[in-house]
């Protein structure tokens, strides 16, 4: 190491030990924390001393908390249908549940009243309830009557000046997702009577369809009742209670009480965690935005939410359901404890922004159009993960084995010059984004970090190393093309200048003329050029010593035995050191590239859901284009049977099958909602590319440009052309070495079945005439092809049409059964495509062969 490197190694070091500990809090900043511990402590007191029914807006009950006054202007009058509604909910599911049992027992369907108590002891639901449902919400028909209310920001939080008075977190649309993340691995559990509740933290997200979709986060925190399957969250903020306020939200007095005896310990343990702490929280740990530190520098008003929850019935027995908690706490690798997803229906009130939506699914819609909210639980999720993780992880090691197999069929000059440059580009980029994506998910699960981890090293291993280094063996074989390409265009550059210099006046030269009057020659040959240095000459004895073994030539006198050499700086090193700098720059622009679409693809995540349906949908299509560039350099090159169709159809395949897994499995490990519709697009998309590059196969590269497009790609030479007689005596494409008409045992074959079916003599000479056979010189068998004969005018047909009695079939594929070069030597397609894998040379006369 350098000693620049080290002394700035040094000096970060000691930046880093010299550091300062944590300071203890401003006086500003105590003063902060001071009031708002006295503002918790106030409201917890004042809920001690409460009781059920002291928020009731209709008997102008109020209670004197922030955002539950009746100056405050929410919209708390209409709380009374929201918890009606909640009951419904949970009354018609408990109904549901016991007419089903009912069935199963007696085989009828009783029409008696079924009680709706929701402590009505045998109803199965899960008592931990840590996993993650989501589904789609929509606008509850409760809103008609709901007043709208006007807020005074100033009166409700006097210390916090608010930079706008536009709501966040506010849901304008018709319609949108819902996803929510339950935490209760480390709640506390209070117990009374029968019944007990526990606390519950959950992540709120949800996205609004209106006007290009916005997605908000929202941390809510609240109580489970275990027994009864309800949860009851809210948010809490400056301007809302929430969390001391919760109780006075429960759906009955029981709930109440079980609610106000769980709040009054946990809370006074977090107050008293606040107060012993030796660091300031810019947070309240209650805050529904914990992740946002922005709202202390440009604090936003936000819309609160109160989230009731109601668990369905899980379809089995509480002793059943007891085993599977178990199971999934503790495993044990019990196979029939298979663990059943959770569903839950929502109602969502917003009291200072005044709308209330529902989860969306029966009874008031059809079981297509939504089934409220489902999810796995946690433990489920993580072994789905691990699966789905693990089944991708197959599918990198059968792209790796395609790789492998391409790279050693590809192994020429001649069928790496065939292949498209970018399609294997494109390939290497997709593994390295698969790559840096899945270490980037391990950071934030460590449960299976261990098989993201690995998963992550095989899509590197794909990309970083093998796509990279089958990538360079590629450009470095088409270098000296781009060269040439390169150079011709600023040769065509150059002629332009030269055509447009020759059009002005040219001036008038002054030449000296010679006695001769004839201009002044050039110098002689033999004459040393301005900077160059020459060798010192020789005498002829010295010369004539020292030149090398063989034929001698005779030098004129006037001349030197020693010509001048030129010293000129070795160009080969130059020529390396270029290509090494070259090489260089790709692989720096390859993972700047790379990083730019992950940094594009992460922040895409908060942009509305619009623009992020777009972005996917993009760059997945742009993903599974990769057969695009091939197909392109086919047409550029005139070539075919550039990649292996085992590879071309597994690439596909196997590239495929991650789009499959989000756009068709609903309960997908990303959640991602599924649209078959835009997985039907990508599948057509790729197997379009697919028949392009078997028709070029069968019928040529260039079978499907329109001949008005002919004229702007470089000419290339047709390895099948169209054998003609009359290029015999023309000199023209006919093949060197034709015997005469075929009489082989095929033509009199052909000749005695066209004898059979009544063609007449003159059809079977015909026949004989459309047909000459060659030898091949790689396999030393004969090759007979279908020309056009001499006078295919006169009998009324086109040189591009069949002849007389040779099929379409024939005519259109029996031309790729033989090659002509362009010395006019003619073989088999597959001997001289296998020769042209090593040489492009001609097997007879040495000549070069342009590439496929």
């Amino acid at each position: 190491m350098d000693v620049p490197r080290l002394v700035v190694l040094v000096i970060l070091l000691l930046i880093l030990f010299a550091s300062p500990d944590t300071q203890s809090p401003s006086p500003s900043q105590q003063r902060e924390l001071d009031y708002r511990v006295t503002q918790e402590r106030y409201a917890l007191d004042l809920l001690n001393t409460s009781s059920y029914g002291d928020l009731n807006p209709a008997a102008n009950k109020w209670v004197n908390e922030t955002g539950l006054r009746k100056h405050d202007g929410y919209a708390w009058d209409f709380l009374p249908n929201v918890q009606e509604r909640a009951r419904q909910q949970r009354s018609m599911l408990v109904e549901a549940w016991i007419r089903s049992n009912q069935d199963k027992q007696v085989g009828t369907t009783s029409d008696d009243t079924v009680p709706t108590n929701a402590t009505l002891p045998g109803i199965p639901f899960y008592h931990n309830v840590t996993g993650i449902v989501h589904g789609r919400w929509v606008r509850s028909s409760l809103e008609d009557g709901i007043r709208h209310p006007i807020l005074n920001l100033t009166a409700l939080v006097p210390r916090m000046a608010y930079t706008t008075d536009r709501y966040t977190r506010n849901m304008t649309g018709s319609e949108g997702g819902m996803l929510i993340r339950f935490d209760e691995k480390q709640s506390r559990t209070t117990q009374f009577e029968d019944t007990s509740v526990r606390e519950i933290t959950a992540e709120l997200t949800l996205e609004d369809n209106h006007s290009g979709g916005n997605v908000w986060q929202m941390t809510l925190h609240g109580v489970h009742y275990p027994q009864d399957g309800s949860i009851i969250l809210t948010t809490t903020g400056p301007r809302f209670a929430g969390i001391f306020a919760l109780p006075y939200f429960a759906l009955s007095s029981k709930s109440f009480t079980l609610a106000r005896k769980l709040l009054t310990q946990t809370l006074d343990v977090a107050i008293k965690t606040q107060e012993r702490a030796s660091e300031t929280n810019a947070l309240s740990p209650w805050s529904s935005s914990p992740e946002s530190p922005s709202d202390l520098l440009m604090p936003t008003p936000s819309c609160e939410y109160l989230l009731y929850l109601q668990q369905h019935p899980i379809k089995a027995g509480l002793s059943e359901i007891e085993m599977i908690e178990a199971e999934l706490r503790d495993p044990t690798g019990r196979r029939d404890m298979k663990s059943l997803p959770l569903q839950m229906s929502a109602v969502v009130f917003s009291p200072d922004c005044g709308f209330v939506l529902e989860s969306k699914g029966p009874p008031d819609y059809a079981q297509q159009y939504g089934l409220h909210l489902q999810g796995p639980k946690l433990e489920t999720y993580i072994q789905s993960s691990r699966r789905a993780i693990l089944a991708l992880g197959s599918v990198i090691c059968g792209q790796i084995f395609l790789l492998l197999r391409q790279m050693r069929e590809a192994s020429t000059p001649s069928t790496k010059s065939r292949i498209s440059l970018y399609t294997i580009g494109m390939l290497a980029m997709g593994d390295g984004f698969i790559s840096f994506s899945i270490f980037i998910i391990s950071l934030f699960l460590n449960a299976a970090f261990l098989p993201l981890v690995a998963t992550a090293f095989l899509a590197f291993f794909s990309a970083g190393f093998l796509g990279m280094k089958f990538w360079t063996d590629i450009w470095t074989v088409q270098r000296p093309e781009r060269q040439r390409n390169e150079r011709r265009r600023q040769q065509e550059g150059y002629n332009a200048a030269n055509n447009a210099s020759q059009a002005l006046p040219m001036p008038v030269q002054d030449t000296t003329l010679s006695l001769a009057g004839a201009d002044t020659l050039p110098l002689p040959v033999t004459a040393p050029r301005s900077g160059t240095s020459t060798v010192p000459r020789t005498d002829l004895s010295t010369a004539l010593s020292t030149a090398p073994e063989g034929p001698q030539h005779s030098v004129p006198g006037d001349q030197s035995t020693n010509p001048p050499t030129v010293v000129e700086p070795p160009r080969e090193n130059a020529q390396i050191n270029t290509a090494r700098l070259e090489l260089s720059s790709i692989y720096a622009r390859f993972y700047f590239v790379l990083v730019i679409i992950l940094l594009f693809t992460l922040h895409s995540t908060t942009w509305p859901s619009l623009f992020r349906t777009v972005y996917v949908r993009a760059l997945s299509a742009s993903y599974l284009s990769f057969l695009t560039p091939q197909i392109y350099r086919n047409i550029i090159r005139n070539c075919r049977k550039a990649l292996q169709w085992r590879f071309l159809i597994g690439q596909s395949i196997l590239r495929s099958l991650p789009f499959a897994y989000f756009y068709l499995y609903r309960d997908n490990v990303l959640f991602v909602e599924a649209d078959s519709n835009w997985m039907m697009v990508l599948v057509g998309w790729l197997w379009f590319q697919m028949c392009i590059l078997i028709s070029q196969e069968l019928f040529g590269p260039r079978f499907l440009v329109p001949q008005t497009c002919s004229r702007f790609i470089p000419v290339a030479y047709d390895y099948h052309p169209i054998l003609r007689e009359e290029d015999e005596e023309s000199g023209g494409s006919m093949p060197i070495g034709f015997t005469q008409a075929s009489t082989s045992a095929p033509d009199a074959t052909m000749a005695t079945s066209a004898s059979s079916r009544g063609l007449g003599s003159k059809k079977e000479d015909d026949l004989r005439k459309d047909k000459k056979t060659f030898d091949c010189a790689i396999c030393m068998q004969g090759l007979e092809v279908s020309i056009v004969p001499r006078d295919a005018e006169s009998q009324g047909m086109s040189n591009s049409t069949p002849a007389l009695g040779v099929g379409v079939k024939d005519w259109i594929f029996g031309r790729r059964a033989y090659m002509v070069t362009p010395c006019r030597h003619i073989f088999h397609s597959v001997c001289l495509e296998s020769w042209m894998r090593y040489r492009l040379q001609c097997p007879i006369c040495r000549d070069d062969l342009p590439p496929l």
